[in-house]
């Protein structure tokens, strides 16, 4: 199969970017040399300072060496600081509290305690990064490096794709009535109360709309991982976007919003090939513009939820979004102080999503109810939910502010938190070099490969990737039972409807 060398461009020169970042991390060893002898207050400003030196120099580099080549890191690096370091920037320009911690309760670290905060979220965009960079070449050169029997413009690839498609079509479909009916039902519950007391409410529907939720995205990304004709993908990025992302506009979780917006970029670079070619800075003007728009969006529909009468400016708009939606670098600055009240090891609560995942999830409790007669309880946010549960968002909410947490509030969580309760500075940045790893690995991604599976298995990941920075490492394993559901239906599916010929095809 004939390869572009010109694709295989991987942009190993040092640029200006590399120079600033090396600066930043020499400045920052130099600062905690210093902070041996003694914590200063004023070090730990210019540390403050350094860690957005260091995020906009690491910004600066993938726009040198092609966002559209790296969007899937950039992308990621964004929601840092949207979830993560935007609200600490307005603020501190607001009243120069670079320790002060406003989300949920509250909250100035002492010199040792904003020491250590500093440090290991520096650390986690370090890590990130080196693990980015000493990983992408292998994983992008193999992405176009594959054998010709794996690329779907072989003979006979497009017929079995195609063959693929008419199956999944039909489930594809019903999952998305069930979907939209279920996110529909949910946006015309919670629409008359507040935010925070939605997450208080149960919306039930009959358990096979349920399912058929839940199995919508599987079956979306097995779709579109076969490759269909450009008008059959744009309607089901359409549904994805509705679905998954504009109805989530009405009961404020823009997170969701913005992970499936960043993910649907993402497949169109993929889809048309856009990694390989030089993009034009104005498409970053659209992007940003784009995004400018959205945020815009989210202030008028929050002045309509709220009632507000809020004089509107486009730098208050903009600082609104950022305040609102950042905050998770408050709980890595409360598990830092509350750490020793915790009642179990860290690395519990680090793991309760794949235990509650395996042993006390709603199917799982189904199908014990329906098989065994076992019924298992549920439980609210509450006293009796923390009772039974290692849940770390729920423990350090409650732990923080008890009586907050007993009213539907909480601090929502962080992959970096989470590390730093199971395995200290250390892990957190062990953990970020393997999330780097793991980003540079999703870009060997190919649309025009026949591993269905392996692609869509991949879509999967980078979907959740985005909300990282405000959610926990394993926070995702629910997600993933159900979507690995839904390959197992395909699978089966497949190997009984499929020509013989098809059956000892890798998928």
């Amino acid at each position: 199969m004939y390869i572009n060398d010109n694709a295989l461009e991987t942009n190993n020169r040092f640029n200006a970017a590399d120079v600033l970042i090396a600066i930043s991390i020499l400045f920052e060893s130099v600062l905690c040399v210093m902070q041996l002898f003694g914590i200063s207050e004023e070090v730990n400003k210019m540390m403050f300072a350094n860690v957005y030196v260091l995020f906009f120099a690491v910004l600066f580099y993938f726009l040198l060496v092609g966002v559209n080549k790296h969007f899937l890191i950039f992308a990621f690096y964004c929601c840092f600081f949207l979830f993560l370091l935007g609200q600490k920037m307005f603020k501190y320009i607001e009243t120069g509290g670079y320790d002060e911690f406003l989300t949920f309760v509250f909250l100035k670290l002492d010199p040792d305690e904003y020491f250590k905060f500093s440090f290991i979220v520096y650390g986690a965009l370090t890590g990130i990064f080196a693990g980015y960079r000493l990983s992408f070449n292998r994983y992008y050169i193999l992405k176009y490096r594959d054998s010709a029997r794996d690329s779907c413009y072989c003979p006979g690839a497009e017929d079995r794709l195609a063959a693929r498609r008419r199956i999944i079509v039909p489930m594809l479909a019903v999952c998305f009535v069930c979907a939209l009916y279920m996110q529909v039902k949910i946006v015309l519950t919670k629409a008359d109360v507040s935010y925070t007391e939605g997450y208080l409410i149960n919306v039930d529907v009959n358990p096979i709309i349920k399912a058929g939720n839940y199995l919508f995205v599987g079956f979306l990304f097995l779709y579109l991982c076969c490759r269909p004709k450009l008008r059959y993908a744009a309607v089901v990025l359409v549904m994805f976007l509705i679905v998954e992302g504009g109805l989530q506009m009405f009961t404020g979780r823009r997170a969701l919003i913005a992970k499936t917006l960043l993910l649907v970029v993402w497949y169109v670079i993929n889809y048309f090939g856009y990694e390989k070619k030089k993009m034009p800075y104005r498409y970053l003007i659209y992007l940003a513009l784009a995004a400018l728009g959205g945020i815009l969006l989210f202030w008028l529909i929050e002045q309509i939820r709220s009632d507000a009468d809020k004089s509107f400016s486009l730098f208050g708009a903009v600082k609104d979004f950022l305040v609102s939606t950042g905050g998770s670098d408050s709980v890595i600055a409360n598990t830092i102080r509350n750490k020793d009240a915790f009642p179990k090891h860290g690395i519990v609560y680090l793991l309760n999503p794949i235990t509650e995942t395996l042993f006390g999830n709603a199917l799982i409790n189904e199908i014990k109810w329906r098989l065994f007669g076992i019924e298992i309880p549920s439980y609210v946010q509450g006293v009796d939910y923390i009772a039974h549960s290692d849940s770390f968002a729920h423990w350090i909410s409650y732990i923080v502010n008890p009586d907050l947490y007993v009213k539907g509030y909480g601090m929502g969580s962080s992959f970096i938190a989470e590390l730093y309760l199971a395995f200290g500075v250390v892990g957190v940045i062990v953990g970020a070099v393997f999330i780097g790893r793991i980003i540079a690995g999703l870009t060997s991604f190919n649309i025009n490969k026949t591993s269905v599976v392996k692609n869509a298995v991949m879509l999967f990941f980078a979907y959740n990737l985005f909300t990282l920075p405000r959610s926990g490492v394993f926070d995702t394993a629910t997600e993933l039972l159900y979507f690995l559901c839904a390959v197992i239906i395909y699978e089966i599916t497949v190997k009984a409807f499929v020509a013989k010929g098809m059956k000892n095809e890798r998928l």
